[in-house]
């Protein structure tokens, strides 16, 4: 077999290429050598190529640390630039007979395009370059040229320009990219459609953002993920770190136990939900914090963990079992039908009880009906459904799981995620052939998403007999109902920050009232 070594970019061709393409397909570091004592290590960038590691050799032999199998515009046959120096970068355009840097935005091609390598479906037979969007945008049918993904572009206000799906099988040179206009979602009172997921968060949260920015909507009515000293994200900003935080939240904090306070400064206080006694020290709801293996610490709905009710106006978090898992004797919380703490052979099905595996080698167990399913069968599943692994459980964490769940018998292919026997086709919900999905008003919906739940919510799925599958709106953990359904009608759940405010407020309010007019610290 050849092995090709490429020539490596040097430092100012690198950082021109890098910064122009943010999104590397394949790197390697090889070693070009003019003698065997004198070898220069570069770090070259090679798109479209993969790279072949090659065997150690024995004591004393020459070594090639990595060769790149070259990409198909590197064949002069092919590419006649490719017999340059250098021409592995260089792409032949025909019209003019000459050749130009790959990935070149502009001329020969139109402002807002780039010379890139003949994709999979190109209509430029006997060529190896052609004009293409860049990654992260697509043409419009309407301008003719390319515009940003999820921006409004060439659309109207309130309009953002979307990807058009492509059927097609993958290659490793995509082909063009179309867009077309779409509207956003309108979403509940408070949230805010991103249109990269078709999913609705609430606004001047973290949502789907990276850390330090918040989504809220741009001049044009569209989400973005932002950051700003001035405007609605004033309140959210970090002078010292000029970065965007939830309240509450660990946010730019540093210092052990301190939160991203309503005074934009990092501490902790007592009187916060949010501290922890024997610590003393502040955790975000909603994480692991102060608490052992299994647990998640979050503000309950007004219930200790020993059952007792807490007194009004005390809302304090404490470190509860996760949902599917119970607690044990030494202080820990395993997921249920895994090994856990019990001797091999057994898996928890209570707390502090180890039930001895019934099922085989090659079956899972089935709680609602007490029995074992061999993996790949029907079992207790619909029509269509064998069953297969609890793919909720991680392996690496809680051991592995053996309880069963139905999943689809074949490859799903059709846009519906469904799966029908190929025989006779017969019609049935995407719902009931997908595992972790349900149906509500004859629509699919995830579980554990919000689905068509209101603010705060999401879809349970309910206690019944295996082959039914149903689902109820609940609050999510550390959530709490509406006292009372919007002006609009809408019930929902509103966010641990609201609940603590308003306890902060009510406390603000007893002390102004006591001697002295003492007032609750936020910082």
């Amino acid at each position: 077999m050849t092995i090709f070594i490429l020539q490596a970019l040097t430092p100012t061709e690198y950082t021109r290429l890098l910064v122009r393409r943010k999104k590397i397909r394949g790197t390697a570091r090889v070693t070009t050598c003019g003698s065997r004592n004198n070898c220069d290590l570069q770090e070259p960038i090679v798109r479209n190529a993969s790279v072949t590691q090659q065997p150690p050799l024995r004591s004393g032999e020459a070594t090639t640390l990595a060769a790149i199998v070259p990409p198909p515009w590197s064949d002069p046959n092919k590419n006649p630039c490719a017999s340059q120096p250098g021409g592995w970068q260089l792409l032949y355009w025909p019209p003019l007979k000459r050749c130009f840097k790959i990935f070149q935005l502009g001329y020969p091609c139109p402002d807002t395009m780039e010379l890139s390598p003949v994709g999979a479906g190109s209509t430029g037979l006997g060529s190896t370059a052609e004009c293409r969007c860049p990654p992260g945008t697509a043409q419009s049918p309407l301008t003719k040229k390319c515009h940003k993904l999820f921006e409004r572009g060439p659309c109207e206000f309130g309009q953002y320009f979307a990807p058009i799906a492509d059927g097609a099988g993958r290659s490793a040179i995509p082909k063009q990219r179309w867009g077309l206009c779409k509207s956003t979602e309108i979403c509940d009172s408070g949230m805010i459609f991103w249109p990269q997921d078709n999913k609705c968060y609430q606004i001047h949260t973290k949502g789907p953002c990276s850390k330090g920015k918040l989504i809220s909507l741009d001049n044009n009515g569209i989400a973005r993920c932002k950051c700003e000293s001035e405007g609605d994200l004033s309140n959210y900003f970090h002078e010292e770190t000029e970065t965007c935080h939830e309240f509450f939240t660990k946010g730019p904090c540093l210092g052990t136990g301190e939160l991203f306070l309503p005074s934009r400064k990092c501490a902790c206080h007592e009187r916060l939900p949010h501290f922890h006694n024997e610590t003393n020290q502040c955790y975000e709801l909603g994480t692991i914090g102060p608490c052992p293996f299994g647990h998640t610490f979050i503000v309950a709905d007004g219930k200790r963990r020993d059952g007792s009710t807490a007194p009004k106006g005390t809302l304090k978090a404490e470190c509860r079992c996760k949902d599917g898992y119970v607690r044990w004797k030494d202080g820990y919380c395993y997921k249920l039908y895994t090994q856990g703490p019990c001797e091999f052979g057994a898996f928890v099905t209570e707390p502090d009880v180890c039930t001895p595996n019934p099922c085989e080698k090659g079956r899972l167990y089935f709680p609602q009906e007490k029995t074992c399913y061999r993996i790949g069968s029907q079992g207790p599943c619909s029509l269509h459904q064998v069953v297969i692994f609890d793919f909720t459980s991680r392996p690496s964490i809680d051991g592995i799981s053996y309880n069963g769940m139905c999943g689809c018998s074949g490859v799903i292919s059709n846009l519906d995620q469904s799966c029908t026997d190929e025989a006779d086709q017969l019609p049935q919900s995407a719902c009931d052939s997908t595992p972790d999905m349900v149906e509500v008003n004859r629509q699919c919906y995830k579980l554990y998403t919000r689905g068509p739940c209101g603010p705060g919510q999401w879809l349970e799925p309910k206690k019944l007999p295996a082959r039914i599958r149903s689902a109820a709106c609940v609050c999510r953990p550390g959530y709490t109902p509406y006292e009372q359904p919007l002006a609009n009608g809408v019930i929902g759940c509103q966010a641990p920050s609201v609940g603590i405010a308003r306890y902060l407020n009510e406390r603000r309010h007893l002390h102004s009232r006591a001697p002295g007019n003492l007032t609750l610290p936020l910082s």
